[in-house]
This record gives structure tokens, C-alpha cells and sequence, in this order.
């Protein structure tokens, strides 16, 4: 077996210790290999096993065979990484307790490097809405409560009171614990509800058997509705970088519900979405996993051009193999008439669960990427290129699987 997929079958506790000092190694970088101070390709490799990753500054996308770990590469832990312009932001690790946020942006001399940070409590999700205005959630801060931030100041700057949801009914409420993404100027954010005074746990809490969002207008700052979609359970994914929904080019909004339960896919994996134009459900709209594989999971989808691509296993999913298992392919369904049979990229090599990474299908100027990772040597992109066939972008021969990759431009002032 590859090296790279050496892990703890308890993979939910390996989201843990967050280094960030540089490295370097004996490799001798060429000039041209380094990040640039106008358009920067960011690539994060590592092993989960070891919960260290390097995350690399490229002034071109990588091609051909590539070793990630290179003199001034930094260090990171495994949990996925999001970025915004020209920055790359990652969720705090418990070792510092008083960050929530990290922001990191490329230096003179070419490097990833941490250049502030959001103190306060570990956040467990984020959107940021533009340079000067982002939203988190921490715990201590008040379930119910939004927070607000200057991403170009890293300062947080108010909050969004929600506890006029609060009820009696329930022992647990929270709000935007595991998702929270913008749309035409609103505000979505997951709103989880239990009985029992125990927060939202796939493992542990009985499936409510629908989702909510809270619906907030961005300009007023005010909470306007709470929508609902029955037939599935949870959506989104708190503690990583994996956002699980995607704007399509068609300005709806696609979310995945991961379907994760106490030992496996229990409950019935899906997509929904948002259409442009909406604020609530598009409720005669739903892909479900179980039509196709049972026990299978989305967790990665983008819309490009009337086709949703996704991926799905020819198995049920299990924890214990999450990272080794090699059995994703990916598909495109025609997501307006969802009564034809999805499409399999047969082009493209079977790969391994996304996890926590939020690149798994991604677009950078303007082709579309995606990750293959397996027991068969892949272990890079391939790309959707200009003759509509699908290629090997890079493959990573060194520096562990890859847990993210993103384009930070600069902005002309």
C-alpha cells in the first residue's frame, strides 16, 4: 500500500495540531517554481497519518511530477485549506486556543507565510462576503449568535443575534455550525435543533430527518426566514476546510447532505439546491445517492455549463477505510432533467473519498480540475482541457496526498 494512506481508522480525531513555522529540505528551488506577488497557485500535500502537511507557493499551476516539499514551504496540519483573493484563510487547530481564524498570504520572497490572525474562540464555520466583511460562528460567543469580521484587518467587528429562535422545545440550538455560505445578498446558515441537550453528532443524535437554514439579508444585517427541506439529515460539515456546496455558473446554490451515521452512510446522502432568483428549496430538485450506490456519499459538486459533476463509490462507504478506499468515480448529471442516467467520466481514474478537502472538483481559470487520489501511483489532477477531453494535470511523486489546491490573485488597486 502507498505510503501517503498510512492512517488511524479514528480519522475524526486527527483534525488536531496546526503548525505553522517554514521547512526546508535539500531540494533547490528554481526562481520559477516560486510564488509570485500577482497570481499565486497554492498546493497542500501531506500525511494524514502524521496530521503534517506542506502547503506551496507556485507562480504557474504545477505540471508534470512534483515534489511539494520545497525551501520555504510551510507547515501545515491536513484539514483542507479555502481561500479569498489573495488570501488563504484555515480554521484554528485546539493547540491555539485563542485564534479562530488564520489568514496567510505569499511574501516577497515568493512563500506562503501566516500574516494575522482572528483571536478569540475556535470558529466552527466561515463565509467570507467581501474584503471587509466575513461571518464565523464560536461556541462561547452564543450558539445563536453570527459573528462579524474585517478579513483585511482580521478584527471581528459585531454580531447577528439570533436568540429570538430560541424555544423551550428544544435542549440544543444552533446556528451555523456546519454551514454558512452567501447568495444574491442573503445570508445561509444551518440551523440545528435536538431535543436533548447534545450538540449536532451524526454518531449520536437520532436523524431529525429534514435540514433548516436561517435565511439573513446581508445589506440589513436581519434575519428574514428559516427554510426547510425534509428527506435528508445534515448539511454541510464543521472542523474542516471541505465546504460541501458550490454557486454554480447557473447562479443556484448546491449543497451536499454527507448522509454520514453512526457506522456508516445511514442516512441517505444527497444534493440539493437554491435556484438564482429563490430564497427557499427548490423541493421538486434532489439527487440521492442511494438511487445509484447504496451507502455512497457526495461530498463534492460543481456546476459548469448545465452539467453538475460530482463523484460516487461503486460501495458502501466505511470509516474505517474513508482514505484508502479507491472506489470514486466521478459523473456529471444533466441537472435539469435528472430523470437521464448520470454520465461516468471514464477518462478519469477512480480516486478516494474528498474528505477534508474543499478542491476535490474545482474550477481555475476557467477549466475544471479534478483530485485523484489512489492505491494505483495518482495522486494530482486531471483537467477538463479546451478539446473536451480529460488529462493529467500534475501528479505528486513527493510531500503526501494532496489535501487542497486554490489561485490567489491580487487585486488591482
Amino acid at each position: 500500500m502507498n505510503k501517503f494512506f498510512r492512517i488511524n481508522v479514528l480519522f475524526i480525531t486527527l483534525l488536531t495540531v496546526l503548525l505553522s513555522y517554514s521547512c526546508s529540505d535539500d531540494d533547490n528551488d528554481e526562481p520559477k517554481e516560486n510564488g509570485s506577488k500577482n497570481n499565486n497557485y497554492i498546493l497542500l500535500t501531506g500525511d494524514m497519518g502524521q496530521n503534517q502537511a506542506y502547503a506551496t507557493a507556485y507562480a504557474n499551476m504545477p505540471s508534470g511530477d512534483v515534489n511539494n516539499i520545497k525551501t520555504g514551504s510551510l507547515v501545515f496540519d491536513c484539514n483542507g485549506l479555502q481561500s479569498f483573493g489573495n488570501w488563504v484563510f484555515k480554521r484554528a487547530s485546539p493547540n491555539k486556543k485563542q485564534a479562530t481564524l488564520f489568514r496567510y498570504s505569499v511574501n516577497e520572497a515568493g512563500n506562503l507565510v501566516e500574516d494575522n490572525e482572528l483571536s478569540g474562540s475556535q470558529a466552527s464555520s466561515r463565509f467570507i462576503y467581501n474584503d471587509t466583511l466575513g461571518f464565523y460562528t464560536a461556541a462561547d460567543l452564543g450558539l445563536l449568535k453570527i459573528q462579524k469580521f474585517n478579513p483585511s484587518t482580521m478584527q471581528r467587528t459585531g454580531e447577528i443575534d439570533l436568540s429570538h429562535l430560541k424555544s423551550s422545545e428544544f435542549g440544543y440550538q444552533a446556528v451555523g455550525t456546519s454551514l454558512m455560505v452567501a447568495k444574491e445578498g442573503k445570508l445561509y446558515v444551518n440551523y440545528y435543533t435536538n431535543k436533548e441537550n447534545q450538540e449536532e453528532n451524526y454518531r449520536k443524535n437520532t436523524p431529525p430527518g429534514f435540514i433548516q437554514l436561517v435565511v439573513i439579508d446581508i445589506k440589513t444585517q436581519k434575519y428574514e426566514k428559516t427554510i426547510r427541506r425534509d428527506g435528508i439529515n445534515f448539511i454541510g460539515y464543521p472542523a474542516h476546510e471541505n465546504q460541501m456546496w458550490c454557486i454554480g455558473d447557473d447562479g443556484a446554490l448546491y449543497l451536499c447532505s454527507h448522509g454520514f451515521g453512526p457506522t456508516g452512510i445511514t442516512n441517505n446522502s444527497a444534493i440539493v439546491r437554491i435556484k438564482k432568483g429563490e430564497t427557499d428549496f427548490d423541493q421538486n430538485w434532489i439527487i440521492e445517492a442511494n438511487k445509484y450506490t447504496q451507502g455512497t456519499t457526495f461530498g463534492a459538486v460543481c456546476v459548469k455549463n448545465n452539467k453538475l459533476y460530482t463523484l460516487m463509490s461503486t460501495t458502501p462507504m466505511k470509516f474505517e477505510t474513508i482514505l484508502t478506499d479507491d472506489t470514486y468515480n466521478f459523473y456529471t448529471f444533466d441537472k435539469e432533467d435528472l430523470s437521464k442516467a448520470p454520465t461516468l467520466l471514464k477518462d478519469i481514474p477512480s480516486t478516494t473519498y474528498p474528505f477534508v478537502c474543499g478542491q476535490v472538483i474545482t474550477e481555475i481559470d476557467n477549466k475544471i480540475y479534478f483530485r485523484v487520489v489512489n492505491n494505483k501511483g495518482n495522486n494530482g489532477y486531471y483537467v477538463l482541457d479546451n478539446d473536451n477531453t480529460f488529462k493529467q494535470a500534475f501528479n505528486v511523486n513527493s510531500g503526501g496526498v494532496i489535501w487542497g489546491l486554490c489561485k490567489l490573485v491580487k487585486k488591482d488597486k
